[in-house]
């Protein structure tokens, strides 16, 4: 038995693999031998023979094709046309030059422009193993590019929904913008509607309330004037009936004022709250010192109404709630943000559950958040309460230095007492 006969005998027969094969060949007996051995290496060949470009044009466009073997040289064509082809076409397929004669530098060029192997025609032996190495070959690169492909695609998913996310993401921002928004608009309503209640009260006070205390004030010197003239009993009772009818007619003038104003007058911060504090130890008698450490920057109107408007609401309560004695305003900058602070010796502030729903402090808080602000009331050790207001300050803004000397502090008291003494002889 020969050698071929007992490798035959040993081998199972297995089902031939199918392979397309495009022959680039000008000898129709040279293709036949290419196919002859293809098939005794186990390959069920279909084939198409051409030699020229347009002959390779027409078959890359109307077929698919597993495997390419090209001539090197041949009368109308040759490999490195053929190869320029199937990059214009831009195919991966197994391209192997066959040639009865080729310069080892034509076949390193070759190899370099995109062939896969050479092989000559005498030594056919070759082809199968290096037909079976380029589709081994060719196979890993179908599955890396199509493992590219699907990375890509999914690269791609998940941009989509990343976009898509930050759609969303942008959407409910916005939403929340104008969440924010409204209720920052309805903060700001809800402020204007209490300083509009308080000044409707400090104009009942004084036209309704004050008119008939003023009327009623000279009825009652005009009788103390008949008790004189007849020399009665009761003339100094009455002389005391007047003198608190006119300690009420100023408090109440006082109040009304108190409530009737609106407006912040002075061009800054600091001016406005040193006439506060004078104003409130005329009014009420007490001690309230106010001092200032740093430079002070340049407030919007708004921003200094409201950080007024909060030093005002701690010391009435400090006064009316606290029964405090003394109180001490605060204001100095530090890491570019303005500290207030309002201090006093009254009764300590315990913060009792649901205390944020009390109007005066939900104000002072409303307060607080339009300008942007940060408000914390907080009771002293022994005695008295402590708020503070702290505003973050924007980068750039521009400063005014106000030193806390003690002729501003005069200053500021004696404008309060002339804006009282115009406001009595108004009343």
């Amino acid at each position: 038995m020969s050698l071929s006969q007992k490798t035959a005998s040993a081998t199972p027969n297995r089902p031939k693999r199918a392979l397309r094969v495009l022959l680039v060949e000008d000898s129709q007996p040279d293709a036949i031998l290419l196919t002859r051995a293809l098939e005794r290496g186990g390959f069920a060949t279909v084939t198409r023979r051409v030699d020229t470009a347009e002959g390779m044009e027409q078959a890359l466009t109307e077929q698919t094709w597993d495997f390419i073997l090209c001539d090197h040289a041949m009368p109308h064509f040759n490999a490195p046309e053929a190869l320029e082809l199937v990059k214009n076409h831009q195919l991966d397929i197994p391209f192997i030059i066959v040639s009865g004669y080729i310069e080892e530098e034509t076949a390193v060029a070759a190899m370099k422009a995109g062939a896969h192997d050479y092989i000559m025609k005498d030594r056919l032996a070759r082809l199968v193993p290096a037909v079976e190495r380029e589709l081994r070959d060719a196979e890993v690169r179908r599955a890396r590019r199509e493992s590219e492909n699907e990375l890509r695609r999914a690269h791609e998913q998940l941009e989509a929904r990343v976009e898509a996310r930050t759609a969303d993401l942008r959407a409910a921002n916005l939403k929340l913008e104008r969440v924010i928004e409204e209720r920052r608009r309805l903060e700001n309503e809800l402020l204007e509607i209490a300083e509009n209640e308080r000044r409707r009260i400090g104009f009942d006070l004084h036209d309704d309330l004050g008119q008939k205390l003023t009327g009623l004030s000279l009825m009652i010197k005009g009788l103390e004037k008949k008790l004189a003239n007849e020399h009665h009993a009761c003339l100094d009772e009455a002389r005391r009936i007047e003198a608190l009818m006119d300690e009420i007619i100023s408090f109440t003038h006082n109040l009304a004022r108190q409530f009737s104003s609106l407006d912040v007058k002075g061009d800054d911060l600091s001016s406005v709250l040193r006439g506060l504090a004078g104003n409130v130890e005329k009014m009420f008698g007490i001690s309230c010192q106010f001092d200032v450490k740093g430079t002070m920057p340049e407030l919007p109107q708004h921003t200094m109404l409201q950080l007024y408007k909060i030093t005002q609401e701690a010391v009435s309560n400090a006064i009316k709630h606290g029964k405090a004695t003394r109180v001490a305003i605060h204001l100095h900058t530090e890491s570019a943000h303005l500290h207030l602070s309002i201090q006093n010796d009254g009764l300590r502030f315990n913060q009792p559950a649901g205390s944020k729903n009390r109007m005066g402090l939900r104000i002072m808080n409303y307060r607080a958040s339009t300008i942007g602000a940060g408000l914390d009331i907080s009771p002293l050790e022994k005695s008295g309460t402590l708020v503070t207001c702290s505003l973050p300050l924007k980068p750039g803004a521009r400063h005014v230095h106000r030193a806390a000397s003690a002729a501003d502090k005069d200053s500021g008291r004696e404008e309060a007492e002339a804006d009282a003494l115009a406001g009595h002889r108004h009343g």
